[in-house]
């Protein structure tokens, strides 16, 4: 029999209240993506859910079930390597589906650093340790899974210095709202509403209870609303939960942490005043130091929140009783740099967002308060080479301090024709069937004879585009769970096309081109958003990347899409590909894909070739012919953008 192991923090219920997701109201997974960089799992539902998690043994699995919830049309399984085996959903039974993360045997993870954070009651994340070998260990004891009727009220850990973290003193209960009022770090929350508006929640992450906390008029103000439990949810990591009820069903509420506290209130109205010592903060300067280092410095202590906006998709700052210093400019994009724009967004009269729009796999980093006036958000491909505060006296010229962004270009060397290398060769990582299709093909009684191959591979382009806002939305289709077609040898759609785009990005930003990715990294990305990014940057071009499948395994050859405007782009693409690959010229087609017709400017979609036609694959599952796919895509771009007078 399994052992189980009760997982108490990770249950999203609060001890007291009833399921709030009825038979009548059953929730659908739409999706869900497992991160295994980050080892994190994301999932999302049509209608509301409350996930309840425990750990198995035999083998040793960490089961989500999610009550009164179906299967969508979702991926079933995900192999993942390392000490996590696989991930699969199934449907144990007609009211439940299940998610299931299974280890490696001779590995287990400690369920107390598992952690579940609610974004809405229908999307879910969930942050999974790194699992621990067993070798040389005692295996934890089993615990009965059961629900205590009191929360637990644990002693503050000691693992989280109290400099560092919020305490919640008290929580106040005023005629327009209510205030939780905290002291130390400012407060990092998560607001949650039911959807039938009988309750809600507000959690503070890395806060503790202080020992004296209290409420203050825990009478119902005039909207009705009054706090019905204040608890303890963990203290590694520390978590604070309020619950309050909402008699009120038809009033929607919001929440926003500030300096000295969290204040909650009707949606319209205006939210109960925080009264902060000290004044408000004048931010003196915004500077982009080294190319690589966001650097924000203050005459007083900032308080902030930061993260990625939903609103604009820019990765926004929010300052709190804060306002910005009269003649201070803000970093602007520079060819080459990690920056696209800056923008500011007043909230109120001391309240304002300032939105980054990061370049193509530019990431930032967490920020570094190396005082209380100053704020340091360090930006790069490669975070983790960098330190978090930019070195001192740097005297690097302009091109070296944009190194760190910019990764080596693979490069590919060109070709000398010979009879029996002109097929380029599957990389050891392909299956022994691909291998085995390959050396066919060399036959010389293959059917597809050896072609020539172009002497030299496209180099990036050298067209004068003429300076201004021109900028590509480069859309690499597919990601994450979302495979997309699976040919020959096992090969995916997702890896070939993420290669290939990220490349296209990088080429145009050599040439002076701004490039945005849709996706980073392998992810999943839903059609719309793709969409939405093009026509909320005012791109001037989207190009979408694919790989094609058939039944048929004579299939063969690319072929680019358009709907209406990017005729003239598709085939300034198409015929770059035809000049410097050998594959079957299919054409330019015009196609009603969900991208093409959604997209406010010239929109195509390139398929490279069919990953189920043993040539074409031979060709998508070499990286020197994805970079020279990549390269004579990116010039018939910077073509395009020339000829019609960028």
């Amino acid at each position: 029999m399994g052992k189980m192991l009760l997982l108490r923090w990770l249950l999203p219920t609060l001890a007291g209240l009833v399921l709030f997701v009825s038979p009548a109201e059953a929730a659908r997974l739409q999706s869900w993506q497992f991160e295994a960089g980050e080892n994190r799992l994301s999932f999302t539902t049509e209608g509301g859910v409350q996930p309840k998690a425990q750990l198995l043994s035999n083998p040793t699995r960490l089961v989500i079930d999610l009550p009164g919830t179906t299967l969508g049309s979702v991926t079933r399984q995900q192999a993942v390597g390392g000490a996590i085996r696989e991930i699969r959903v199934g449907q144990p039974n007609g009211q439940t589906a299940r998610i299931v993360i299974e280890l490696v045997d001779g590995y287990t993870l400690n369920p107390q650093q598992v952690q579940f954070r609610g974004i809405s009651d229908s999307q879910w994340v969930v942050q999974i340790p790194q699992p621990q070998s067993t070798t040389g260990t005692a295996t934890p004891s089993p615990t009965v899974p059961t629900t205590p009727a009191v929360a637990p009220q644990p002693t503050v850990s000691q693992s989280v210095p109290t400099s560092t973290q919020t305490t919640l003193e008290f929580v106040e209960v005023q005629e327009d709202g209510i205030i939780l009022r905290t002291s130390g770090r400012m407060p990092e929350i998560e607001f949650k509403q039911s959807q039938d508006g009988t309750w809600m929640t507000v959690d503070v992450f890395g806060a503790m209870l202080s020992p004296q906390s209290s409420t203050v008029g825990r009478r119902a103000n005039r909207q009705g609303v009054s706090v019905t439990q204040v608890t303890q949810l963990s203290t590694s990591p520390p978590v604070v939960r309020v619950t309050m009820s909402t008699p009120s069903t038809q009033q929607n509420w919001q929440a926003r942490s500030s300096a000295g506290g969290v204040t909650v209130w009707p949606q319209g109205g205006t939210p109960p005043a925080i009264q902060v010592s000290g004044g408000v903060a004048t931010i003196q300067s915004v500077e982009l130091q080294n190319q690589s280092y966001f650097v924000i410095n203050a005459d007083k202590p900032l308080n902030y929140t930061h993260g990625w906006d939903a609103q604009t998709g820019a990765y926004g700052i929010t300052f709190f009783s804060a306002k910005l210093a009269e003649g201070v400019r803000l970093p602007q994009r520079q060819v080459g740099g990690p920056l696209i724009s800056t923008q500011l967004r007043q909230e109120d009269s001391e309240t304002f967002t300032l939105l980054i729009q990061p370049a193509t796999r530019v990431k930032i980093g967490q920020p570094n308060q190396p005082s209380g006036n100053q704020i340091i958000f360090p930006m790069g491909m490669n975070l983790a080479a960098m330190p978090a505060v930019p070195p001192a006296n740097t005297t690097a010229s302009a091109s070296q301090q944009l190194q760190p962004l910019l990764p080596p270009r693979p490069q590919a060397t060109p070709e000398t024709p010979q009879a029996t290398s002109e097929i380029p060769q599957a990389t050891p990582q392909q299956s022994s069937s691909l291998l085995q299709q390959l050396q066919a093909l060399q036959s010389p009684n293959s059917r597809n004879a050896t072609p020539a191959a172009p002497l030299n591979p496209p180099q990036p382009s050298n067209l004068a585009v003429r300076s201004g806002r021109v900028l590509v939305i480069v859309d690499p289709g597919h990601g994450g769970s979302d495979v997309g077609a699976v040919g020959v040898g096992g090969l995916q759609e997702k890896d070939v096309v993420s290669p290939i785009s990220y490349e296209v990005a990088q080429i145009l930003e050599q040439n002076g081109v701004q490039a945005v990715l849709t996706r980073q990294d392998d992810r999943l990305v839903e059609l719309e958003p793709r969409t939405q990014l093009a026509n909320r940057l005012n791109a001037t071009l989207f190009v979408s990347i694919h790989a094609n499948a058939a039944y048929r395994a004579g299939a063969s050859g690319v072929e680019t899409y358009y709907y209406q405007s990017g005729y003239r782009l598709a085939q300034y693409i198409q015929n770059s590909i035809m000049a410097n690959l050998q594959m079957e010229n299919r054409g330019v087609k015009q196609a009603r894909f969900y991208v093409l017709r959604n997209s406010a400017m010239p929109a195509v979609l390139v398929e490279t070739g069919f990953v189920t036609n043993s040539y074409d694959a031979s060709i998508l599952a070499n990286p020197a012919q994805q970079s020279r796919m990549a390269q004579a895509i990116a010039q018939g771009i910077l073509q395009y953008l020339r000829d019609n007078g960028y």
